[in-house]
């Protein structure tokens, strides 16, 4: 009943925000944002698997750095649902079937002449969480098949809300099992630099990344140690309406306490288009890409880390900007387009506001 009650709760909360938006944007007498008329960049979200939260992550981001002085706030809902379970012939058998609800508060300020300092602090909760019942009966309403190579059995042959991640190696040892947690995540400093100078056709940065174990790693919301980075960024102007962004970077990870098999480092991109419908309003196509953190011993599961996102971006007043977004991994093509998205979550749905003081 209890997730009954959530399945209905969930929509008019979210039409209540998206009315509440709209009804600030209708009052302004007059765009007063900085960023209106401007490139407002792709989504800020990649690949989100249970294991790629631990570790420092490049979110796809804009290469232009904040004036001196410039401050934007940030606050970002993920709804992360998983269903990982694939055939045990390709090795391990691997079990991601859960859901996260991240809360992602992040700060940027400009400093000296094209520097930005930026601090991202998320809260996560994983469980059984409030998607399984949609996403099973939107497969029925519209006869969608839900048993791709990522779970050949499909969503029916298993419970719903249910919240496990477990890995057991071929030979019956079980290497990690978790279920519920709720916590602080790990705290990540970026600095961007400039390295171009910002023309009407683009611009390049480079941004130096360092993650703090700030997270639970008794409970996998925390590695326990840290990592560092650097991302290449660039932005480059098509046309007068649609944008082109690009982020290329690798991480070493440190050693994880309680993580089985990790790696010593990974190479993250993501490729993004915006297309300026006006100067409030961009849609943001993008797919990002990144090598896992970790052999389960699953030679499926082990594949490349790739999701694709459809996003939409509004500045909705002088202080304010909305963003909301949908990703996908590879099984709505089950997995023939492996360039395009592959292994990640089942689903994510992304809800951001950006304040400019």
């Amino acid at each position: 009943m209890g997730n009954l009650r959530k399945l209905i709760s969930l929509p008019p909360v979210l039409l209540l925000l998206w009315g509440a938006c709209i009804g600030r944007s209708a009052a302004q007498s007059g765009p007063q944002n900085p960023d209106y008329g401007q490139p407002q960049g792709p989504i800020p979200l990649r690949d989100p698997r249970p294991a790629n939260l631990l570790f420092l992550q490049f979110l796809p981001d804009n290469a232009v750095p904040l004036r001196n002085g410039e401050v934007r706030i940030g606050l970002q809902l993920d709804l992360i649902n998983n269903l990982l379970i694939p055939s045990p012939r390709f090795g391990a058998t691997v079990v991601e079937d859960n859901e996260y609800q991240r809360l992602l508060f992040s700060w940027h300020r400009g400093y000296f002449h094209n520097t930005e300092l930026s601090v991202y602090i998320p809260v996560e909760w994983r469980n059984g969480g409030i998607l399984d019942g949609i996403i099973r009966a939107y497969h029925r309403l519209f006869g969608l098949p839900a048993n791709a190579e990522d779970d050949p059995l499909g969503r029916d042959h298993w419970p719903m809300y249910r919240s496990i991640w477990q890995i057991i190696d071929a030979q019956g040892h079980v290497l990690l099992n978790q279920g519920n947690a709720f916590g602080l995540g790990e705290t990540t400093f970026i600095v961007k630099r400039g390295l171009l100078p910002v023309t009407s056709r683009g611009t390049m940065a480079m941004r130096f990344g360092i993650k703090l174990p700030t997270g639970n790693t008794a409970l996998l919301l925390g590695s326990g140690n840290v990592d560092v980075g650097l991302s290449l960024d660039a932005r480059y102007i098509l046309g007068r309406n649609a944008i082109v962004y690009m982020n290329m970077g690798g991480v070493l990870l440190g050693h994880p306490r309680h993580l089985p098999h990790p790696l010593g480092g990974v190479g993250q991109g993501a490729i993004a288009i915006e297309y300026r419908a006006n100067n409030r309003d961009s849609f943001v196509l993008q797919i990002d890409a990144s090598s896992p953190v970790m052999r389960t011993g699953n030679t499926f599961v082990d594949q490349a880390n790739v999701t694709a996102t459809f996003g939409y971006r509004r500045i909705m007043d002088r202080h304010t900007e909305f963003y909301a977004s949908y990703s996908e991994n590879g099984d709505i093509h089950n997995y023939t387009l492996p360039w395009l998205s592959n292994i990640g979550p089942d689903i994510s749905f992304s809800f951001g506001v950006r304040w400019v003081p």
